[in-house]
């Protein structure tokens, strides 16, 4: 957790590690001087996405910063004799306020995902090997209370590090003179740390300085990594996770783009009366793809780069609404990634060219991708993945007319409902039941069964508040939106109580509204 606004940070700031290209353990260790502090840190290019994009949600250049909040979260991943391998980022927030102070209630929710890597055959070897969390226009460095949540870590690991997060630094641009070379290159945004003596006493005076920076890279990187982040960020003609009106942005694109969400859930239109935007970055954030330097020797970066070309250049040919060219370079980026057997990205690729499908109304097309996304998370045991794919099958059906496939796409999106909640994806649970209720409502006219299902809704939004998927990253998931969502259907369920003939059910939705105990 940072001090208060008044603490002078400007003597802290150091300047951040440089990303450096996938290399194999010998070439780390000539980048790479050891130090007897502790193992440096090979951290995974898309767990670093992870957090930059969690990150963005609370804190932005479009939210005053005095509304910025910190979030927060743990590294997975494992250590040998030489390194520390950071493999995957789980984000954690709780409530309106991202608080670091960490508490019984995280460190349940931590032994949690370490039961799941231990039942999951893949990631049965990994733990969490750090933690993570944002000082958002701080800068960089240990606060008192952080090093007191790593002390408590890092006493029982000394492998254990503490990942800081400012997006004000990423992507500010300098020179490093390489070999005689001078190459472009692009701050990462943070510094990983570890106490540097854990037996020192925490109330003394020489506690607030214990603790120094940890050497690392960042695996997996090549020179379109960037380019695709921003296009995540910028709300392009295919994006599914840019910030909203809710996160105060006012200007519109000119492609009058909607948010997947917002074309799934009709329901919600007030909220989103304006189009996305560009996420608003320091104008001095740029990532020029044609002047950062990689190291590209390596087989596996070669592959990666290649597919994510394909991936940029479909990106680009989406926002310029050439949806025929766009597809095209997805499929072959897609293949690729099947070839290399990254999963991964393959699950986050098609979940995101069938959601652009249904925004430009291909539906043929989005249900193709969804079908092969269903399937490719069936296989890699992906839960989250599966329901996603289900949620679009049963979206894209509940266009039909037909009363059999209407009843098709209210199971489907039952399923998701289902699998959303096994994963803890609390607010897509709540979408999906919030979907099927309109659907009984407005089509179906079972007033009855819409407000059993609204109400299931509305315990699982509530659940949303306490627990966010690091997956779920649209920002109708914010919590402030919960709950406006909360409140707004147990209006709608008031209103329609009286329209309900069978008594029982009416007292079941009374009771179940009342057993609710709200987290706000």
């Amino acid at each position: 957790m940072t001090e208060g606004p008044n603490k002078n940070y400007d003597d802290k700031k150091e300047e951040s590690e440089q990303i450096e290209p996938e290399i194999n353990k010998e070439q780390v260790k000539e980048h790479i001087e050891v130090e007897k502090t502790g193992k440096p840190v090979i951290l995974r290019a898309e767990a670093y996405k992870t957090i930059i994009l969690y990150a963005s949600r609370y804190a932005n250049q479009a939210i005053p910063s005095s509304d910025w909040k910190e979030i927060y979260g743990i590294l997975i991943g494992y250590s040998d004799d030489e390194f520390v391998y950071i493999e995957h980022a789980e984000a954690l927030t709780f409530g309106h306020d991202t608080d670091v102070q960490l508490d019984e209630r995280h460190y349940g929710f931590i032994d949690e995902i370490q039961r799941k890597l231990d039942n999951d055959e893949e990631k049965k070897d990994y733990y969490m090997i750090g933690w993570f969390h944002s000082h958002p226009g701080l800068n960089l460095f240990f606060s008192y209370v952080d090093l007191i949540n790593q002390l408590g870590f890092q006493q029982s690991n000394d492998d254990f590090v503490g990942l800081v997060f400012d997006h004000t630094l990423l992507g500010k641009k300098r020179e490093e003179n390489i070999n005689n070379n001078i190459l472009t290159k692009y701050d990462t945004g943070f510094e990983i740390y570890r106490l540097t003596d854990i037996t020192i006493d925490s109330n003394s005076v020489e506690f607030e300085n214990n603790y120094h920076k940890v050497d690392y890279i960042v695996k997996g990187l090549n020179k379109f990594f960037f380019a695709n982040l921003l296009n995540e960020l910028s709300s392009l003609a295919f994006a599914g996770k840019p910030l909203q009106e809710a996160y105060k942005e006012k200007s519109k694109l000119e492609s009058g783009y909607r948010d997947i969400d917002e074309v799934f859930d009709n329901s919600n239109n007030d909220l989103f009366k304006k189009n996305l935007v560009d996420i608003p970055l320091s104008e001095d954030v740029q990532f020029n793809v044609n002047n950062i330097y990689y190291d590209t020797s390596m087989s596996s970066t070669i592959a990666k780069e290649s597919a994510e070309k394909l991936i940029y250049e479909g990106n680009r040919a989406f926002e310029n609404k050439d949806m025929f060219t766009g597809i095209e370079k997805y499929r072959k980026g897609i293949e690729k990634y099947k070839e290399i057997n990254d999963t991964n990205r393959l699950l986050d690729l098609l979940r995101k060219v069938s959601r652009v499908c249904i925004t430009n109304n291909h539906l043929v097309l989005a249900r193709e991708f969804a079908e092969e996304l269903y399937k490719v998370a069936e296989i890699n045991n992906q839960t989250f993945y599966q329901g996603i794919a289900n949620y679009i099958i049963g979206y894209i059906l509940l266009k039909e007319r037909d009363l059999d496939v209407l009843e098709f796409g209210l199971k489907k999106i039952e399923d998701a409902a289902i699998e959303f909640i096994e994963v803890k994806d609390f607010a897509g649970a709540g979408m999906a039941f919030d979907k099927i209720g309109s659907v009984y409502e407005k089509k179906i006219k079972n007033i009855g069964s819409a407000c059993l299902f609204y109400r299931e809704a509305i315990e699982n939004y509530n659940n949303g508040l306490i627990y966010s998927h690091p997956l779920r990253i649209t920002p109708w998931s914010k919590p402030e939106v919960l709950v406006d969502k909360i409140i707004g259907l147990r209006d709608v369920i008031e209103v329609l109580l009286s329209d309900i003939e069978d008594l029982d059910t009416k007292q079941k939705i009374i009771n179940d509204l009342k057993s609710i105990t709200y987290n706000f």
